[in-house]
């Protein structure tokens, strides 16, 4: 995967590095004093942590004109598979929608397991879709992402995360979709109106979530 082929995927996803409040709060349950967060794109989690009183830091493989907003210098360019750290650098690393791009998944789960001294968090697409989805002839977007090589479950993250010797303490999904939108948005007629009613939808206590991303904090063995 080729620094170009990510640059113009992060540009039309317009979301890469973004604050996500279930990731967030894996962070303030989880997480170390010392953070590193590899794919870190822009450095919104850098700088919201740093100004939070923790010693966060950043690396990603493509640069972006917003480090020059985080003090201290805290984020870097490399490689994931790669690490510029030395072993237990960091009580805590965060790969938030890294895994899925690398070109070695296994080099990059051992370079983030090196430099971590307590435990990791990643999130990665959650390629399991619901069979109402397939019966639908509908996908979650990440499907059509170019930049993605490797294709996670619950079951085979989990799977791979303890082949490198790693406890998984927490997995669950986040990120809600809204297939509602899809059916409102068809109607011809008073779509200012169907627009209202799927705010609505949105908040209904009994209303089935689909989950389109997985989370995970593994810890190292004995830490």
């Amino acid at each position: 995967m080729t620094e170009r082929d990510l640059l113009e995927e992060r540009d039309r996803a317009g979301t890469w590095g973004k604050l996500n409040q279930a990731r967030l709060a894996l962070i303030l349950n989880y997480a170390g004093e010392r953070i590193l967060d590899v794919g870190c794109a822009t450095g919104d989690y850098v700088r919201y942590l740093t100004t939070r009183g923790y010693d966060a830091h950043g690396l990603d493989i493509v640069p972006a004109k917003e480090w020059e907003a985080v003090p201290e210098r805290r984020i870097r360019q490399g490689d994931i598979q790669k690490l510029p750290f030395v072993d237990g650098e960091f009580d805590t690393v965060t790969a938030f929608e890294v895994l899925e791009h690398v070109d070695d998944a296994d080099m990059a789960i051992e370079e983030l397991k090196r430099v971590s001294r307590k435990n990791i968090i990643l999130s990665v697409p959650d390629c399991q879709e619901p069979q109402v989805f397939k019966e639908s002839g509908l996908a979650f977007h990440h499907w059509t992402d170019r930049t993605h090589l490797h294709f996670f479950t619950a079951e085979t993250l989990r799977q791979k995360l303890e082949e490198h010797g790693l406890v998984v303490r927490y997995l669950d999904r986040i990120n809600p979709v809204r297939p509602e939108l899809i059916f409102l948005d068809g109607l011809k007629h008073f779509r200012f109106f169907w627009r209202g009613v799927a705010r609505l939808v949105k908040n209904l206590p009994f209303k089935r979530p689909f989950l389109m991303t997985l989370v995970v904090v593994a810890e190292k063995a004995g830490s």
